[in-house]
């Protein structure tokens, strides 16, 4: 019995040589396969999917992108039609005869002749009326020292229009003998001039010398002690005139800036001003005096104003000079 088991055994035992394996099947990787053959689908499927819009994509953006370079080509056109447009009438206009300066007129101008004004531009007749800077020829101009400021203007064809602002001359600064610098109210010196002409004289200033007679431009003025007088100057000739006694003011003492000193040349007298608070009632009294003792050279009576708070008193003396000294006091 043994012994058949064994034989029975050593039956069942697998032979190569005589069996052939038929099939073989694993239910795990059976499921892994069709997990891989759907993704592999789905993959495929999503591919031609984004391919699809892709060709369709293109296909839209072929026409947008020749839309935008036709615009570009038209854009360029244009800009170089309106540059050869505008360097046609650049041309145009630099030569043609057409737009020569024929004619420069000059305006409010009274103390610099037109011809100097014109002369100082450098701006030349028959010449491009497009071809001169007007910064350039504003500086010219500007550099006499009569010369406030400056505009000027193309009329167009051919016509250049300069409108002047001239400076006033107001005072004569007497810095030697007989020689005066012309000042404006500004204090811009305008002028050497060794003839008295017609304006106040301010004496006692502490402006050098050396600056007053440097004119080469414009800009040359009075240091900045004396132009702060020069405003307290300003005041009185201004009062003078309200009071129809400026005509008798001939030189003016700046020097001590807490006592102005008119000098009356034909009146022959000296008035002694003070500091100029209350200016009008110095300038009244002055004005009082002068009719009371007009032609006089001997002393003045001593006069004596009260008005409220204001104390005014005016006293007379004839220096060796000859001239009466009136020194009013508040």
């Amino acid at each position: 019995m043994k012994q058949k088991k064994k034989n029975q055994v050593v039956n069942n035992k697998f032979n190569f040589d005589d069996e052939y394996i038929i099939g073989f099947s694993d239910s795990k990787n059976l499921a892994n396969k069709k997990k891989d053959k759907n993704l592999s689908v789905k993959k495929k499927k999503k591919k031609a999917k984004n391919t699809k819009p892709r060709k369709d994509n293109y296909k839209n953006a072929r026409p947008k992108m020749n839309e935008k370079k036709k615009k570009i080509r038209v854009s360029l056109t244009r800009i170089i039609l309106l540059i050869c447009l505008l360097g046609g009438t650049i041309c145009f206009l630099c030569l043609s005869p057409m737009f020569n300066i024929q004619e420069i007129v000059v305006e409010q101008n009274s103390k610099i002749a037109s011809d100097t004004i014109a002369s100082l531009s450098g701006i030349q007749l028959y010449k491009n009326i497009f071809l001169f800077k007007k910064s350039d020829a504003i500086t010219n101009i500007e550099r006499n020292s009569y010369v406030n400021s400056v505009k000027i203007s193309r009329s167009l064809p051919n016509k250049i229009k300069i409108i002047v602002e001239e400076r006033t001359e107001k005072y004569l600064v007497e810095f030697a003998e007989g020689k005066y610098a012309i000042i404006d109210g500004q204090g811009y010196v305008l002028d050497i001039t060794s003839e008295k002409i017609d304006l106040p004289v301010l004496i006692g200033e502490e402006t050098p010398m050396e600056t007053l007679i440097n004119i080469n431009n414009n800009s040359v003025r009075l240091c900045e002690n004396d132009l702060k007088k020069l405003d307290t100057v300003a005041n009185i000739i201004e009062t003078s005139k309200n009071y129809e006694v400026d005509k008798y003011i001939t030189k003016i003492d700046i020097s001590d800036n807490t006592n102005y000193t008119l000098i009356l040349g034909e009146e022959q007298k000296t008035v002694y001003l003070g500091s100029c608070t209350d200016l009008n009632t110095r300038i009244l009294f002055m004005k009082e005096i002068l009719n009371n003792e007009k032609g006089k050279k001997v002393p003045a009576q001593l006069i004596k104003y009260e008005n409220g708070k204001a104390h005014i008193l005016v006293t007379a003396s004839v220096p060796a000079s000859g001239y009466v000294v009136l020194k009013i006091v508040l």
